[in-house]
Order: structure tokens, then C-alpha cells, then sequence
């Protein structure tokens, strides 16, 4: 089954408490890559004295230090200095199954017409804000499995040819986030032939806090903004007509009611999303609460701030 040679790529910054467990995981594949590239992005920490540590200890990693780079850059630069061209993309900060690799490189071996093949990913929670923050924003393989043609991997756990790669021009390195979702779509549009490999499995830490959490929403919904990718239509849409509804209820009460239908509606809609399983319990239902108000005014925020910036670098 080793007949297909593979390159596995990762960047990283400042993985000083994590990257340990992340490379001991990678170490311990039961299908070994033949070719490890990491690209450290400029970490102030202790990651690049812990990777160096791996190295002088008999580790095949090749440690690339390029300062200021992004994940995309970083990416890019570990593709270039790959061996072989099928690369595995995963992330730090994660923790990769003992057989990841092997069935994610599998349908490469078993049909050279595959081009990408997407793996799957699950959250690493570790406690009861992490299980809830998991429940509500990770993607549920259930729901990818009903049409697995229109997911859209994260390179936390994908692999593809080198040449796909080549094609469409790498990862896109003006882009902060939603770099991975991007180069999706321009593989697509390429032609390339997808394939879903739901046992090949990356375990994701969850954000430990509201504050972190939040952040990294507002992170992804700029990079989908500066992307033009998935606007959040409905919430802004809701949200400019309830700003009009608020200005004309000082002129006029029959704007204030209907900006009171108009809020108790968006809270019902919103509680809809609450998972049925944790509805009935006080605690679950106020954090998810705090969740679903928190998240639709940061992807809010992060979007249009993401559009304004696309503006702002085309008049340039």
C-alpha cells in the first residue's frame, strides 16, 4: 500500500504548548509519511527549539523558518520544498488519528484519477464550554455525508497533487483566513476530481473561551468578506432594517412595533438553533444563546469590515 509517495506539510506560529502532542501524533502513523515539511512562521515561543529538539533526536522533518509568513505563504513555501507530489496538509495545534494518513492517501492507491481527496475532522473538547462551542459550530459528517460533492475541506486534513496545486496558482496568500476555502473552490473550478475520506480523521481543539471564540469567527467571516465568499445576507439585511426601524421609532410608534415584532422574531429564529438535546437545560441554553447572538454580530462585524478591505485593495 506504500507504492503512492507522500509529502506532509504543516505551518505553524508560537505552537510552544501544543506542538508536542501534534508531532508525536504525526510521528506515530501507522502509515508513515516519506517526506515532512514544516514551515515556522516567526514564533516568539519555544516551537522552534521543541521541533529542533524532534530533529536532533532523529525526527525526518525539515524545518523551514520564514518569518512573517501567513498560512497560506507558509503553505505555499513547504509545497515548494516537497519531494513528492501528493502532499497531506494538516494543521498544529491538532491531533491527527493513528491511521489518518493511510486512508487519506488510500484512494490515490487505489485510483490515479483522484486529485483531492478531502478528510474529516472532529473537535478535541475537553471541557463543557469546548463540547458546547463544538456542538454549535462544527460541521456534523451526517449532514456532509448527504451530499459529500459540495464539502469544502479544511487543509487540516486534506491531501492533493502537487500539479492541482501548480494549476491553479498555490494557496492564496493575500488572504489571512479562508485561504483553504478558496483554493477549494479554485480546484473545483479546475476540474479536479474530489474524494471524501471520512475515516481519515484530525481531532481540532475548540476554543477555550467565549473572548477566543468569538475572535476566531470574526477572523473567518473577514477572510470570507475579503474573499467575496458566503455573505451572511440574511443577518445583514436583518440588521440594516432593524437600524431604520430603531431611527424612524423616535418619529413615529409604529415603527417601534414593528421593530419589536421584528427583534422577537429574529430571537425566535435564533433559539431554533439551539440542539434539541440541550435545549431543556438552563446553563446549555444561555451559553447557546450568548453563542448564537455572539456569532451573528462578529461574522457581521468581520464580513463587511473583510469587504471594505477587498475595496480598499482594488483602488490600490
Amino acid at each position: 500500500m506504500n507504492n503512492v509517495k507522500v509529502s506532509q506539510i504543516c505551518t505553524l506560529k508560537n505552537e510552544e504548548y501544543s506542538i508536542k502532542e501534534f508531532i508525536d501524533s504525526l510521528l506515530s502513523q501507522s502509515r508513515s509519511p516519506d517526506d515532512i515539511i514544516i514551515v515556522d512562521g516567526g514564533s516568539t515561543d519555544r516551537t522552534v527549539e521543541i521541533l529542533k529538539s524532534y530533529i536532533e533526536n532523529g525526527a525526518s522533518i525539515k524545518l523551514i523558518t520564514e518569518s512573517g509568513a501567513n498560512i497560506a505563504r507558509g503553505r505555499n513555501i513547504a509545497i515548494k520544498n516537497a519531494k513528492y507530489d501528493i502532499i497531506a496538509s494538516t494543521d498544529a495545534g491538532c491531533r491527527v488519528e493513528k491511521d489518518w494518513l493511510k486512508y487519506l492517501i488510500k484512494p490515490f492507491e487505489e485510483d490515479p484519477s483522484v486529485d483531492v481527496v478531502s478528510g474529516w475532522y472532529e473537535a478535541d473538547a475537553r471541557s463543557w464550554f469546548e463540547s458546547c462551542v463544538a456542538e454549535f459550530s462544527y460541521p456534523k459528517l451526517s449532514q456532509v455525508m448527504r451530499d459529500s460533492n459540495l464539502f469544502l475541506p479544511s487543509s487540516r486534513s486534506v491531501a492533493f497533487k502537487k500539479s492541482c496545486w501548480e494549476k491553479i496558482g498555490g494557496y492564496p496568500e493575500w488572504l489571512y483566513t479562508a485561504e483553504d476555502t478558496l483554493f477549494d473552490i479554485k480546484l473545483k473550478e479546475a476540474g479536479c476530481k474530489f474524494y471524501f475520506a471520512k475515516n481519515a480523521i484530525v481531532y481540532w481543539r475548540v476554543r477555550s473561551s467565549l473572548k477566543s471564540f468569538l475572535k476566531q469567527q470574526y477572523l473567518y467571516a473577514k477572510g470570507n468578506g475579503e474573499a467575496k465568499l458566503f455573505p451572511p445576507k440574511v443577518l445583514i439585511i436583518g440588521s440594516i432594517l432593524q437600524i431604520f426601524l430603531a431611527v424612524f421609532s423616535l418619529y413615529n410608534s409604529i415603527y417601534l412595533i414593528l421593530l419589536i415584532a421584528w427583534t422577537f422574531k429574529y430571537v425566535l429564529f435564533s433559539l431554533r438553533r439551539i440542539p434539541k438535546s440541550n435545549s431543556n437545560k438552563l446553563k446549555n441554553f444561555l451559553l447557546y444563546s450568548i453563542l448564537i447572538f455572539g456569532c451573528d454580530i462578529v461574522q457581521i462585524l468581520g464580513y463587511l469590515r473583510g469587504r471594505l478591505k477587498s475595496i480598499t485593495m482594488l483602488d490600490k
